[in-house]
C-alpha cells in the first residue's frame, strides 16, 4: 500500500505516524479480519500494491496504538497484558492480541481497550465489539483452557466534553468509560468462529473465479433514507422519519414546515474503504 500526504504534513509527523503501520504482521487470520467482510479482505489482498491511504487518515489508529502501548507497560503478576493467542480452526490459523486478562479461580475477566468518539459510546456496545470480545473468549478457552466469566470494553473517548457530561442524558460521565459486554454461550462462540473461518476460506476460493460474496449492509455502514421535517429555513430538522407518509403527517398543513429527503448511503464505501475503487458492488451502486 502506498501512503500519501495530501495535506502536506511535516515529515517528522508523517514518519512517526507511518511507523505504526510497519513491522512484521502476525501469521494467520487476525480476529479483526475474521469478524469483518470477507469481500473486503480478499479485495485488499488482491489489490494491495495499488491501494493508497492518506497519512492523515491513520491518526486514529495511531492514537489507539499509543494508548495500548502505554497501558501495556504497567504489568503485574495479577493480570496478563497484551497477550497474542493463536489457534487453528479447520486448517486455518486465527490469532488475536488480548489487551487485559485477570485470572481468578481458573476464570478470566477480559477487557479490551478502545479509542472512540463520545457518540459511539452513547449508542452502547457496537456489534463488532461484542463479536471481537467473544472471539477472544473463544481463543482463551481453546488455547489456555480457561473460561471467561466477564468481559468489558474500556473506552478512551477522544472528543469527551465536560459540558456535555453535565447536561446530556446518557453521555459518558468521564473521558474513560467502561462498558460491560455480553458473553455468548460457549457453543455459540464455537459456531460463530467456525462459520466465519468458512466464510473467509470460501471467499478466497471464490476470488479465483472473480465471484466474491457481497458485503452486507452492516459491513458497509448503511444509513437508510430518511425524511426530515424542517421549520422554515432552519438547517436542523425538527424530527427525522423512516417513512415519507409519517413525515407528511407530522408536517401537516403548516406553511412554515417543509420536508427534505436525506438519501440513504453506504458510509464505509464512500469514505472509509480503501478497496472501494476496485469493488464492483460499490461501482454498481454508483451506476444505478
Amino acid at each position: 500500500m502506498r501512503i500519501t500526504n495530501n495535506h502536506k504534513l511535516p515529515d517528522p509527523v508523517v514518519r512517526a505516524i507511518t511507523a505504526y503501520e510497519e513491522g512484521e504482521q502476525p501469521k494467520g487470520l487476525r480476529v479483526t479480519t475474521l469478524i469483518d467482510s470477507p469481500r473486503i479482505s480478499q479485495l485488499r489482498r488482491i489489490h494491495y500494491p495499488k491501494l493508497t491511504e492518506d497519512v492523515s487518515q491513520l491518526v486514529y489508529r495511531v492514537w489507539g496504538s499509543a494508548i495500548h502501548e502505554i497501558l501495556s507497560r504497567e504489568t503485574s503478576n495479577a493480570y496478563v497484558s497484551e497477550e497474542r493467542l493463536s489457534h487453528e480452526v479447520d486448517g486455518t490459523l486465527i490469532s488475536g492480541a488480548i489487551d487485559y486478562q485477570f485470572v481468578d479461580d481458573d476464570a478470566v475477566d477480559l477487557k479490551d481497550y478502545k479509542t472512540t468518539a463520545a457518540y459511539g459510546v452513547t449508542q452502547g456496545i457496537k456489534p463488532e465489539w461484542e463479536r471481537q470480545i467473544n472471539v477472544y473468549a473463544y481463543l482463551i478457552r481453546h488455547v489456555k483452557g480457561l473460561s471467561v466469566k466477564s468481559a468489558s470494553v474500556v473506552a478512551f473517548i477522544r472528543d469527551w466534553r465536560q459540558s456535555d457530561a453535565d447536561t446530556r442524558e446518557g453521555y459518558p460521565p468521564a473521558p474513560i468509560h467502561e462498558m460491560a459486554v455480553h458473553l455468548w454461550a460457549e457453543d455459540e462462540q464455537d459456531r460463530y468462529v467456525e462459520e466465519r473461518v468458512r466464510a473467509h476460506v470460501n471467499a478466497e476460493v471464490q476470488a479465483d473465479f472473480d465471484d466474491l460474496p457481497r458485503c452486507t449492509d452492516e459491513e458497509r455502514w448503511a444509513q437508510p433514507t430518511k425524511w426530515a421535517v424542517h421549520k422554515g429555513r432552519n438547517k436542523r430538522a425538527l424530527k427525522l422519519f423512516d417513512f415519507e407518509v409519517d413525515a407528511q403527517t407530522f408536517a401537516g398543513e403548516s406553511e412554515d414546515r417543509n420536508i427534505q429527503v436525506r438519501p440513504g448511503r453506504y458510509v464505509r464505501c464512500e469514505s472509509w474503504c480503501a478497496v472501494a475503487p476496485y469493488c464492483s458492488q460499490y461501482g454498481g451502486d454508483q451506476n444505478d
